[in-house]
């Protein structure tokens, strides 16, 4: 079975052996809005895809080797580690879920081939995560790391360090009437007629306890389909959910169109304080605030490990300069306090005006 995943400038060919399908089903699933029966351009890489026997399919010495840090995350599941082995220009990344056998240079072999179980999906996202996110920067595309929302072909996107309320935020707005989910973790930015565009990325989303049991339906899908422990953690403890459920409970299923970017939200939770606004004129302390939120900045581990991947960043900071242009478009906004957030109040604030608090909003 070969099925094309699409995105933008870059298309991964999958070439999955029959005895792999079972195990690839979740990573299909996964990319369901992006993958087709065919290419919609020139294949940027293939993935030849194999069942996994670690016993069978790996020399015995190759246990023995050190393991290397592979990924380090907020996210226990996407921590994972691996055996190095090189030869022959090629380099494999081997622990018991996944066998990675990697080129040296993907821009020379663009060629993979992986092995697969049934425990290495979130190994297999990641990897193809990162095989999209590092060709499209090689092109010129900005990745932001934020979250957001969407209504009528505008998004609202929301940033801020780990803490700051950002899916406080996002659940508090998505409540309002007629928003939507519309991505969790990553934005790829492309300029269109003269617009910024951002293309969701679909992610897992990671979600306080406390957030969840704030929501009784949200619980009990948890409890049901992700797990059923939920009850005995602390409220601060956070669950990497199945995007299927975390979206049902949402009641919109997540979508690849991209969108018109309309503002950013900087959120700061204090718990208490009124919600206070303040937009963001200065053009200094806009630009700093979105280079913060750029994925260059808060992603960086691929440097230690996918030398195939290690990008030629002069594009990429070709397209950061034009992005500079069309930021006069994108309303920032400042929010400090309780986040209980309704866009429609925070964005029909007028930019010039002084900070105002949560009741100056809603006169």
């Amino acid at each position: 079975m070969s099925v094309y995943l699409n995105f933008l400038h870059t298309t991964v060919r999958f070439d999955v052996a029959e005895d792999a399908e079972g195990a690839f089903e979740p990573v299909r699933r996964f990319f369901r809005h992006l993958i087709a029966p065919a290419p919609a351009g020139e294949v940027t890489f293939t993935v030849d895809v194999r069942s996994y026997d670690p016993d069978a399919d790996v020399a015995p010495e190759v246990w023995e080797l050190p393991q290397s840090v592979i990924r380090r995350s907020n996210a226990a599941e996407f921590n994972f580690d691996a055996h190095l082995v090189d030869t022959e220009g090629r380099r494999q990344y081997v622990n018991r879920a996944t066998l990675l056998d990697a080129p040296a240079d993907s821009a020379k072999d663009s060629t993979f081939r992986v092995r697969i179980t049934e425990r290495s999906t979130v190994q297999i996202l990641d990897f193809v995560r990162d095989l999209v996110i590092r060709h499209e920067e090689n092109l010129g595309t900005v990745v932001l790391h934020a979250s957001g929302l969407h209504r009528d072909g505008e998004a609202v996107i929301i940033a801020g360090p780990k803490g700051a309320g950002k899916t406080t935020t996002l659940l508090s707005a998505l409540r309002r009437p007629g928003w939507q989910y519309f991505t969790g973790d990553k934005l790829f930015c492309t300029i269109e007629d003269g617009e910024i565009l951002v293309h969701p990325w679909r992610d897992y989303p990671y979600v306080g306890v406390g957030t969840i049991r704030a929501d009784p339906r949200l619980e009990r899908l948890v409890r049901e389909g992700v797990d059923e422990r939920v009850d005995t953690y602390e409220p601060g403890h956070k669950i990497l959910m199945d995007p299927d459920v975390f979206e049902s409970w949402l009641g919109a299923e997540f979508t690849a169109e991209p969108k018109r970017l309309a503002a950013l939200l900087l959120p700061e939770v204090v718990p208490g304080e009124p919600l206070s606004v303040r937009h963001l004129t200065d053009d200094n302390e806009r630009w700093a605030h979105l280079n913060k939120i750029v994925d260059r900045q808060v992603d960086t581990t691929f440097f230690t490990w996918q030398t195939y991947l290690v990008p030629d960043y002069a594009a990429f900071y070709r397209g950061l300069a034009e992005l500079r242009t069309y930021l006069g478009s994108v309303d920032m906004v400042r929010l400090r306090g309780t986040l209980d957030v309704d866009p429609d109040a925070v964005l029909a604030t007028s930019p010039g005006a002084p900070e105002t608090t949560e009741k100056e909003t809603a006169r």
